[in-house]
Formats: structure tokens, C-alpha cells, sequence
């Protein structure tokens, strides 16, 4: 889906009030989408047309809170629920992930692509290939010895355990 992140037009500096512009999306090269994007100083305003041809002119607000070392931090007030939210995704209306009902896409992983993933942040850690067909050989400069070997037993680990979990899925007896 696509999304709309109050962090990136903030660090664009786009939420100064009396902006206008237009924000597009691409896919492989392809433009996808395009809203207009016109800001006030406690809300922005996004137009754009949907895939039914349908016109719709629509009102995020904006809430401000303070940050522990000063200045603020802004977010945008779901047009539907009110909650507070750094992201809105697009559907038929930009809203929340709550109110379009998107999870996570950890919250959808079986146990297998966990072990995975915590593998390849393990290997992400001592600069190895991701997968695991590649071994871990060399210690990253910088890194203790002990570090390396602690995370590569572990990494072993992990991986011997994806394997045997592996085989008894598909009823292979080791």
C-alpha cells in the first residue's frame, strides 16, 4: 500500500503552512500515484482520484508534541479514528494502519522465517552473507574475537535448529 509519512515531509521541511506541491509514487519505474498536498499551519489538505474515479478532497489533521530536548515532534490525527499516527496508508482514504486493518509483516511470519530473519541479523552483524548456505569465516575488523565467536555459535545454532525443524515439516527423519 502506499504510505504517507509525517517524518519524511517534516524533514523535506514541507509542513510549513501555505505549501502547495504534489507527492508521486513509482513502482519499478512506473509512476503509480500522485496526490496534491496543500498545507495549513494545523492541518494539511490531500487531493487526489481513486482508481473508481472518484474525486476526494481530504482533511489530515496535524498534533504537536514536545520533544525532551526541545523543539517538537509532529504527527498526523487519523481522519477516521482520531489516533495519532506517524504513517497513513493509502486505500480508498488515507488512513491508519488500524483503521485499513494492516498488520505487521512479523505479525504474519511462521516460525521458520523468524529463525531466519533472527539469523540474518545475526550474520547482518558480523558482515556475512545473508542465507544460510554461506559460512561465517571472518571476523569484521574492529569486533573482539570473543564477540565473533559468541554470534557465530549462535548463528550455528540457530541455523541447526532451522534445519531439524526443516526436516520434520517435510517428514525427512535425520
Amino acid at each position: 500500500m502506499l504510505r504517507l509519512e509525517v517524518c519524511f515531509l517534516h524533514r523535506k521541511d514541507w509542513l510549513r503552512p501555505g505549501l502547495s506541491f504534489t507527492l508521486s509514487w513509482s513502482w519499478g519505474g512506473e509512476p503509480t500515484a500522485s496526490i496534491g498536498v496543500f498545507t495549513n499551519p494545523d492541518s494539511i489538505r490531500l487531493m487526489y482520484g481513486t482508481k473508481d474515479g472518484e474525486h476526494v478532497d481530504e482533511l489530515v489533521d496535524l498534533d504537536r508534541t514536545p520533544c525532551n530536548y526541545g523543539g517538537t515532534r509532529t504527527w498526523f490525527l487519523c481522519p477516521r479514528c482520531g489516533r495519532r499516527v506517524g504513517v497513513l496508508f493509502a486505500g480508498r482514504r488515507f488512513w491508519c494502519r488500524h483503521c485499513h486493518g494492516i498488520a505487521y509483516a512479523v505479525e504474519n511470519e511462521d516460525k521458520l522465517s523468524r529463525v531466519l530473519r533472527r539469523s540474518n541479523k545475526l550474520r547482518e552483524r558480523v558482515q556475512a552473507r545473508a542465507g544460510t548456505a554461506y559460512p561465517v569465516l571472518f571476523k569484521p575488523k574492529g569486533m573482539h574475537q570473543r564477540t565473533f565467536d559468541r554470534i557465530r555459535w549462535e548463528i550455528e545454532a540457530i541455523e541447526a535448529g532451522f534445519w531439524i525443524a526443516t526436516a520434520e515439516r517435510f517428514g525427512i527423519t535425520l
